[in-house]
């Protein structure tokens, strides 16, 4: 999903590869903060081709947005087309709200996380993945180390270099954990999905996997700063 903001080409950054995987480790990890709850009410920002808003419709009742629609799967789950940054949903109208590596097409990180808060219900959890702006390799573009430049002057070289589909605003961990904390409670995830990639359906062979395990959970969260993927549950405080 792209910034709300702009005009976008209608090809996007939608990935066809994996997607099933990634589904499987949003479901695994929500199950391990909902208490195993079925049927709760969930929004998913940044609909893409349909199939992760269809696995997720398995296990909850699903209602998906984007600003195009670019779905490929479109049974299992409602789809909002949206043309703004403003969510059009009542305050506290979800138990759940996933945003899938789309704050990072935003320009304005801070009324994500608002909006979202706002649609969340009190008690309320958001499963938030995102692109780490410190890891050398920008996936996007596949481009080493430019990223590491301020927003506007990358997607600038990136016009330049004939690149560019949309603006990225890539967040270190420091950044995004800050913005975070204004409205949730901030939960770790990265680590565990670095200590025990299998469970969480992460390409890993078993050999790699069995050392991994091995490794102190306390060691990978010293590096969530570098992590290549930021993941997190935020918890919604009952004060918002």
């Amino acid at each position: 999903m792209a910034d709300l903001n702009q005009t976008i080409p209608s090809s996007g950054f939608v990935v066809n590869a994996g997607r099933r995987n990634k589904a499987m480790k949003i479901v695994e990890i929500l199950r391990e903060h909902t208490n195993g709850q079925k049927r709760l009410a969930l929004l998913d920002i940044g609909t893409g081709n349909g199939e992760i808003a269809k696995y997720l419709s398995k296990f909850y009742n699903v209602v998906s947005v984007d600003i195009v629609d670019q779905r490929v799967i479109q049974d299992g789950f409602k789809f909002v087309q949206v043309s703004g940054e403003e969510l059009p949903f009542a305050d506290q109208s979800f138990d759940v709200v996933v945003s899938n590596h789309v704050i990072e097409h935003m320009a304005n990180a801070d009324k994500h996380l608002s909006e979202t808060g706002r649609v969340l219900k009190d008690g309320g959890i958001v499963y938030l993945a995102t692109p780490n702006k410190l890891w050398p390799w920008e996936a996007h573009n596949k481009i080493y180390l430019l990223h590491y430049l301020p927003a506007a002057t990358f997607n600038r070289l990136l016009k330049h270099m004939g690149k560019y589909r949309e603006d990225i605003y890539l967040l270190t961990w420091w950044t995004l954990n800050q913005k975070m904390k204004k409205t949730y409670s901030v939960h770790i995830v990265s680590d565990r999905i670095c200590k025990w990639p299998l469970k969480y359906h992460m390409q890993c062979s078993t050999f790699l996997a069995k050392i991994l395990s091995f490794v102190p959970l306390q060691v990978y969260r010293m590096f969530t700063f570098i992590n290549p993927t930021l993941v997190v549950v935020l918890k919604k405080r009952t004060s918002i």
